[in-house]
């Protein structure tokens, strides 16, 4: 059947180039399933999924380089095999055409996001037939292989750019975990002691904060479980050493633990609706309140429940131990606000060690408590207000806490600078990538060549073929390579 291809489409297009429909000019066709237990995994035959190669095979099931897409699953994903190759049935796959050169065709399709094809209410697929309808500029075939050749060129430039950004940005998190670390352990300000000797130490700290507790915060103090903690000697002996003026106590010892409202049906009848935190809200050192539900507050427990600025918000648990103890410190944006029992509230007397004990969690050693406390044989993950309070936690002389963290702070305002702009720097080449895309599409990248053969008049001339048998005879030909793999 002959190709139909026009002049007018979604951008105008240089002289010598024409629209066609992908189905005519890069027809898809299904992939074939072949499960894992009837491979032959000693060959080198790549077999390809939706998200890429998925093990090998001892023959192929498309013996030519072929373009395969994603049909199910990781829609919008695009892979060039030049090899001899096996497509399952999670995908399809395109044969090298007579008017599209392979590569060319691979970043129109990356920059076409198929993807958006997807219109399944369930497993993301891509429809043939939507496939078929995409238009796609036809450029001259020499100027499609150098198009390619030339966007190959610059997107390596780019590729590399990204990976030394992103490559910077992971260092900065190993910089921020080893700079948390050092501070927690005393390191940080080893100097800072000879030179400015405290007038205090660590278990002044820890007498005064009790004391401080006990005398503002009236019946709270009961939740304190003075009774399980006070005497009891802590094991130091998996915890890291500290300065002389320092001592090991216990969450529990300088601050208070409460919960947070049960969530209830029954709450919906009181009258008094507050703003209320819930897990989702309380993020790895920050607090998302994009989405800020409201529940109904009693008045025998709005003290208990309230925030105030520099609580100590804790996540207790959803089973996932790498999400459990995500914690961050309420700055009082919303007022009056109450939380969920499902975050922990940890209150100071004093801000300062609300901020030391925020960071102390956020340390190395910090994360490695409170996964290990929240450990259970059962698999399911989770922190408790006992919990909680039993968490050894490093505590220094207020002038050297102070001191910390002016130091974090400085540095954090230098690192998220630095983060900021590598971030920026990847969004850009993002931009660029996508700039580039769109001039190559457009006839823009490279400079044209007179004397390359238009490509109406490449199809027009493949149109005759068709009529006189020819490509249908190597068609024919091609297909019959998929018959003998089956």
């Amino acid at each position: 059947m002959p190709i139909e291809f026009h002049r007018d489409g979604p951008w105008e297009l240089p002289e010598g180039w024409v629209w066609a429909r992908a189905g005519d000019v890069l027809p898809l066709e299904y992939g074939k399933g072949l499960p894992e237990r009837q491979r032959d995994t000693s060959g080198a035959i790549p077999v390809y999924g939706s998200a890429g190669i998925v093990g090998t095979h001892s023959k192929p099931l498309v013996d030519e380089p072929c373009l395969i897409l994603a049909r199910k699953g990781s829609i919008g994903a695009v892979f060039e095999e030049t090899r001899p190759s096996w497509p399952i049935d999670t995908v399809y796959f395109a044969r090298k055409s007579h008017v599209l050169d392979l590569r060319y065709a691979y970043w129109f399709i990356v920059f076409s996001q198929f993807g958006r094809l997807d219109q399944s209410t369930a497993v993301p697929s891509l429809s043939r037939d939507k496939y078929n309808d995409v238009l796609i500029p036809i450029a001259p075939g020499a100027e499609q292989r150098r198009i390619a050749a030339r966007i190959d060129e610059l997107f390596t430039d780019i590729v590399d750019g990204e990976a030394v950004a992103t490559r910077t940005l992971k260092n900065l998190g190993t910089w921020h975990r080893a700079l948390l670390k050092a501070a927690v352990t005393g390191q940080l300000t080893s100097q800072w002691r000879v030179d400015k000797p405290p007038n205090e130490e660590g278990r002044d700290v820890v007498r005064q904060l009790r004391q401080s507790i006990t005398a503002t915060d009236g019946p709270f103090v009961q939740r304190i479980r003075q009774e399980d903690t006070k005497g009891k000697t802590i094991d130091v002996s998996k915890l890291p050493e500290l300065p002389g003026s320092w001592i090991w106590s216990r969450i529990g010892e300088v601050g208070l633990v409460t919960g947070g409202l049960t969530k209830n049906p029954a709450r919906a009848s009181i009258v008094r609706k507050l703003p209320y935190l819930r897990v989702a809200n309380v993020q790895y050192g920050m607090l998302d309140l994009t989405d800020i539900q409201e529940l109904g507050v009693g008045e025998a427990e709005l003290d208990r429940v309230s925030l105030r600025i520099d609580d100590l918000l804790i996540v207790e648990g959803n089973g996932s131990i790498n999400q459990i103890g995500r914690c961050a410190l309420w700055s009082a944006e919303i007022q009056p606000c109450v939380h969920q029992n499902h975050i922990i509230k940890v209150r100071f007397s004093d801000a300062r060690i609300a901020h030391w004990a925020f960071h102390w969690l956020m340390s190395p050693h910090g994360r490695e408590l409170v996964t290990t406390v929240a450990s259970s044989t059962s698999g399911l993950h989770t922190l408790s207000i006992s919990k909680i309070e039993a968490i050894p936690i490093p505590i220094c002389p207020l002038s050297e806490v102070e001191e910390i963290l002016r130091l974090i702070g400085r540095n954090f305002d230098d690192e998220v600078t630095t983060k900021i702009e590598l971030q920026g720097g990847i969004s850009s080449l993002t931009r660029i990538r996508n700039a580039v895309l769109k001039a190559a599409f457009e006839g823009r990248l490279i400079e044209r060549n007179p004397t390359d053969e238009p490509a109406d008049i490449l199809l027009t001339r493949l149109n005759g073929a068709i009529d006189d048998g020819v490509l249908l005879r190597q068609t024919r030909r091609s297909r019959n390579s998929v018959i003998a793999a089956e």
